[in-house]
């Protein structure tokens, strides 16, 4: 089984180590989203800063956020690379606990977001 297997589409439960890698991949993405910003405003918060210096200490706890976040999504690939195959997870119902459709879907291969999946999965590279 590879860390990237879906379900059994009749299961209500997952295998872990799918569970595991598909929220390493959203934590990976976030933290480069979160990386850009960070490039964005950068500039601005140092311009800023010449007023303010508790302004660039803001900037770094927004790095340490983005580094942590990295570092847990780290965490959980590697978890998912030694998760035993027979671990099966309920994670639709796990899922119901996330207010964001798109998200919930992703993290469950829900139908609703099929189309959106085709290609996807597979193309996270975590660092």
């Amino acid at each position: 089984m590879t860390a990237h297997s879906k379900p059994d589409a009749g299961s209500l439960h997952a295998p872990m180590a799918g569970v595991l890698d598909r929220v390493a991949c959203e934590l990976s993405q976030l933290s480069g989203s979160l990386g850009h910003v960070e490039t964005l405003i950068g500039p601005l918060i140092l311009q800023a800063a010449r007023r303010d210096a508790q302004l660039v200490r803001q900037i770094q706890d927004l790095d340490h956020i983005r580094q942590k976040m990295q570092a847990l999504a780290d965490f959980l690939a590697a978890l998912a690379l030694a998760a035993p195959d027979h671990c099966l997870v309920d994670a639709i119902a796990a899922a119901r606990l996330i207010n964001l459709a798109d998200l919930a879907a992703r993290l469950t291969f829900s139908d609703a977001d099929k189309a959106a999946r085709q290609g996807e999965w597979g193309d996270c590279e975590l660092f």
